[in-house]
């Protein structure tokens, strides 16, 4: 009888979807966390089939961005499933006020962050349409909720509606586009070897929208896996300073190994065995800096990303054999 807990991070670039499963007594309960883009709905689909699965306990979305969100329409579509999580601004926030900020905002200039914020909106409706349309009702994951067998660690609800308020404030709209444009120029500079690749880690603030990303935990036994999703670190510092997430046997690296996401201390206070990050393989995603602050704490980290690339896995206990999986090296070991 199996017992044991196994996580999938599917390769799809720098997009997430990782599936959960929990098994008890032979039993399997299984949480797909993020359906990557809107093109990666099919290979997400195909994994998920491959393994036999027609059925999902539970689906999340942890924010609504493209990578994370996009795919999620197409699978719910074809996958059946129990129960579906998502934020919705709408129960929060008076989306009127919010809608005009955005205008006014964007009213200046072509604004990415504005862009984003209304992509954001618009998949976040259609998600919540679909779900209705199947006869079932989004549910919000804020902390202390259970979802199968992970806890939601963050965010709070109070500290979602915090995130979710600056977006109406325009001053706030505009540092968000400055700060957006100068890490693009950073980036590019970097890329082009004019400038050396930055080493600070959790310097320069995360994006309210990946800030209020879900994360969730795992216990079992004693050991304990986080899930980090795009959270920053104002994100996980609340979320550790409540839960005990100290001394991890696994974690997710967040926003593909984004520098601006991680702090030393953070990565010194979890302090994983094993980390993962779902990214592309660029300068940015995931840094260098980050895997080997992560590797200094004595982590093995691994990546999807590597040739000839594919899905991760890591399992716990006892659970089902697969015949075409093999191990994998960590990075720049």
């Amino acid at each position: 009888m199996y017992d044991g807990v196994e996580i999938d991070m599917l390769n799809l670039g720098n997009a997430d979807s990782i599936l959960v499963t929990k098994w008890t007594g032979g039993q399997a309960v299984r949480v797909l966390v993020d359906g990557g883009n809107k093109g990666d709905a099919e290979s997400v689909i195909t994994f998920l089939k491959g393994l036999g699965i027609t059925y999902l306990d539970h689906i999340v979305c942890s924010h609504p961005h493209d990578d994370h969100a996009g795919g999620l329409e197409g699978i719910i579509k074809t996958i059946a499933f129990g129960r579906f999580w998502m934020h919705v601004p709408s129960r929060h926030i008076d989306m009127s006020q919010l809608r005009l900020a955005l205008i006014l905002e964007s009213a200046q200039a072509k604004k990415n962050i504005v862009r984003i914020l209304n992509e954001s909106l618009q998949t976040t409706a259609n998600l919540e349409a679909v779900v209705n349309k199947l006869g079932k009702t989004v549910e919000e994951p804020f902390a202390d909720q259970v979802i199968g067998p992970l806890v939601v660690c963050g965010p709070t609800q109070a500290f979602y509606e915090q995130r979710l308020a600056e977006f109406k404030d325009l001053d706030k709209l505009r540092a968000f586009e400055m700060l957006m444009e100068h890490r693009q120029q950073q980036v590019s500079n970097e890329d082009r070897g004019l400038v050396a690749e930055s080493s600070a880690l959790g310097v320069g603030g995360t994006e309210p929208e990946n800030n209020s990303s879900t994360i969730l935990g795992l216990k079992f036994g004693d050991d304990t896996v986080l899930l980090t999703s795009d959270a920053g670190v104002e994100a996980l510092d609340a979320a550790k300073s409540v839960y005990a997430l100290a001394n991890l046997r696994w974690m997710q690296i967040p926003h593909h190994g984004s520098r601006r996401n991680i702090s030393e201390e953070l990565i010194a206070h979890f302090n994983p065995k094993t980390a993962y990050v779902s990214a592309i393989g660029s300068v940015k995603h995931p840094r260098k800096a980050v895997v080997n602050a992560f590797k200094r704490q004595g982590a093995k980290v691994f990546s999807t990303h590597p040739a000839p690339g594919g899905h991760k896995r890591f399992r716990l206990g006892t659970v089902p054999e697969r015949a075409n999986y093999s191990s994998t090296s960590a990075l720049w070991d």
